[in-house]
């Protein structure tokens, strides 16, 4: 599983960039803030969520990894597929949507292409709740070493940030904070 892409923005294109690495490009879809940040000839780097179906395998990238949770929130949602994930992040900020989410609001997300009435109300009943995590997640340093060591291991970015956050502030040292995310994971 691929989680995160460091190379250089070779190409723009329509709603996607080309990030190369090694002489390799990948066709990263972003959203368009994303995609108006980039500039070419820049080496930025991307969380990813790969999204494989039998006829494709479609990288979709976020430059923060806050993006990245919302978005999988998005799509785990029944009748969202990726490329209605990739229009709701589009369609404004994550504070923006967070907000409207939090709000019960759901006339920001019935302007999005693919989103209807009832899809929006949809979203705001699944996600209201899921918010206050995501908030967490996004404050999280992705640079801390549970964190990264738990991706490593194959749990998800929001099982993680959950984890990580559930560790006393007492424990300290790489292992034993290793050890005692391991163990809010088991339970």
């Amino acid at each position: 599983m691929i989680a995160k892409i460091t190379g250089i923005v070779s190409e723009k294109v329509h709603d996607a960039l080309i990030v190369e690495i090694a002489g390799l490009g990948y066709e990263l879809f972003v959203a368009t803030t994303d995609w108006g940040s980039a500039t070419q000839g820049v080496v930025q780097a991307f969380y990813i969520h790969e999204h494989i179906r039998e006829d494709a395998h479609v990288l979709y990238g976020f430059s923060e990894l806050a993006d990245k949770l919302l978005f999988e929130q998005l799509i785990s949602i029944s009748g969202i597929g990726p490329k209605v994930g990739m229009a709701v992040l589009s369609s404004a900020s994550r504070s923006r949507l967070q907000q409207a989410i939090a709000a019960g609001d759901p006339e920001l997300l019935r302007g999005v292409s693919g989103v209807g009435k009832k899809t929006a109300e949809r979203i705001i009943v699944e996600l209201r709740g899921k918010m206050d995590g995501l908030a967490g997640a996004a404050s999280m340093s992705t640079g801390d070493a549970t964190y990264q060591a738990l991706l490593g291991l194959g749990y998800a970015p929001a099982q993680a940030s959950e984890a990580v956050a559930a560790i006393p502030a007492e424990v300290t040292g790489e292992q034993a904070r290793i050890k005692a995310a391991l163990k809010v994971l088991a339970r």
